[in-house]
């Protein structure tokens, strides 16, 4: 396998560990490159709740405006509404100030650009570059521009709500984890009729309440919740609300393969077939149940950056990860958690079904996901070593994919080893038809990756 070359962005921008990875003068200097390169126009700018955002923000700003760009500061927001309004406010570029996920140590930069798509490796590349070598245009004090506060969160929530108008009168909790949608989403529910009963709704960037990542072990109190308050539905969002997660009004958390592989077919099915984007991590529930009501599947590596690529490029109605990071390309091109959220609850409502009815009409098979803490610097040695390793260990005469990582594909079931683009960490995923298949190609990649991890840290 050849080695990848390091890059500092990953699959969903430049993140790492505050004032370790991520400082001030890396945030200035992103900000001086991005002027560097567009020279004039309105460079947007957000910040999700983290402690470390206004700083990082701050520095992007002043980079910014060193090279002649104009900054509207758009304050705490999603990124999602970053993204759509730096489409809308016509700017040359976006900066979200987020780690998304990531726990609160973390922050990062994710750029968007004039059409808020997340940037797409030449404009990385290009980005990379000029900061590598210093580059940064410097104008004179009588050209600076300013920093405008002006709040345009109202053309996002219209985008939202203007074009998904729903039938009923929704009982909703709604789980923020303290994240940059405890306002907009609350506005945007409510004004769309539903009752919200909020968990996590003050923003705090220690995440005191749940972790960031609103998985199954982290929703247990949203679960509890819609029970003991007989909501029809448990919405739960990460930090910057470019993900979400569904529990069904039984309280059942709905895992992220079985909403992509319902939401994505029902989608197929009203528009009588159609391309879907996927990334190669997402289970064979997801292909299985767009193909039965005529859709096709087109896979990507990993990273929403990727799928929207994807969707131009195919013309794509929709694309989706099984972390919840959702692409609409009738409303805008980022992952989009809230506007997620409402589309599903409308889609349930055509098919007249409760929640638990329309995601458990999917079929699914034993998956195992989890990941592995590995240095950035040791990543691609690993994957070296993984690539030669896996098919030896597993025996036969595997397929062998490497699209993104290393895919193997046995009889019955599928392994996938892939390094983070997000944090220092190496990911397993293992699909089969039975539990004793999927535990035994996870067990076989996570002792090996344990392996030579220990024979590079030796």
């Amino acid at each position: 396998m050849e080695e990848p070359k390091k890059s500092m962005f990953g699959t969903s921008g430049i993140r790492g560990v505050v004032n370790t990875e991520v400082t001030p003068i890396l945030a200035l200097r992103i900000g001086a490159a991005l002027a560097d390169v567009f020279r004039t126009g309105l460079l947007t700018l957000g910040r999700d709740t983290r402690t470390s955002g206004q700083m990082l923000s701050s520095a992007v700003a002043a980079g910014a405006l060193s090279g002649g760009l104009g900054v509207v500061d758009l304050g705490v927001l999603p990124t999602p509404a970053l993204a759509y309004l730096t489409k809308s406010l016509k700017a040359v570029s976006g900066v979200m100030v987020t780690a998304s996920h990531n726990p609160p140590e973390f922050n990062g930069l994710k750029l968007f650009d004039r059409e808020g798509k997340a940037y797409d490796t030449v404009l990385q590349t290009q980005i990379e570059n000029t900061y590598q070598e210093g580059r940064c245009a410097r104008v004179d004090w009588k050209q600076l521009k300013n920093v405008s506060s002006v709040d345009h969160n109202l053309a996002y929530r219209n985008m939202i709500t203007s074009g998904t108008g729903l039938e009923r009168r929704w009982d909703v909790a709604v789980d923020f984890g303290s994240g940059a949608s405890h306002q907009i989403a609350s506005d945007i529910f409510r004004s769309l009729r539903c009752r919200v009963v909020t968990l996590n709704a003050q923003p705090d960037g220690f995440f005191p309440g749940r972790d960031s990542e609103p998985t199954h072990e982290s929703l247990g109190t949203l679960s509890a919740t819609v029970r003991r308050m007989a909501c029809d539905i448990g919405i739960a969002f990460d930090g910057d609300a470019d993900r979400v997660s569904f529990v069904d009004e039984s309280g059942r958390y709905i895992p992220g393969d079985v909403a992509l592989a319902a939401f994505s077919s029902r989608l197929v099915a009203e528009r009588k077939g159609g391309t879907v984007a996927i990334p190669i991590d997402s289970s064979l529930s997801v292909q299985e149940a767009i193909e039965m009501r005529g859709g096709k599947v087109v896979w990507t590596k990993v990273g929403d950056a990727n799928v929207a690529e994807a969707i131009i490029r195919t013309k794509a109605l929709f694309g989706g990860e099984p972390s919840g990071a959702w692409i609409h390309p009738n409303y805008h091109l980022c992952p989009d958690g809230i506007l997620s959220a409402v589309l599903t609850m409308k889609a349930v409502e055509q098919t007249k079904a409760s929640i638990h009815e329309f995601f458990s009409k999917v079929p699914t098979y034993p998956v195992k996901r989890g990941k592995i803490s590995c240095s950035n610097n040791l990543k691609a040695k690993v994957m070296r070593d993984l690539a030669s390793d896996l098919p030896k260990a597993l025996g036969g005469k595997p397929k062998i994919t490497e699209l993104d990582g290393v895919r193997i594909q046995v009889p019955s079931g599928w392994l996938l080893v892939r390094p983070s683009g997000t944090e220092p960490a190496i990911r397993l995923t293992a699909e089969a038809r039975s539990e004793q298949l999927v535990e035994q190609l996870f067990k076989t990649a996570h002792d090996l990756c344990i392996d030579r991890i220990r024979e590079y840290q030796a």
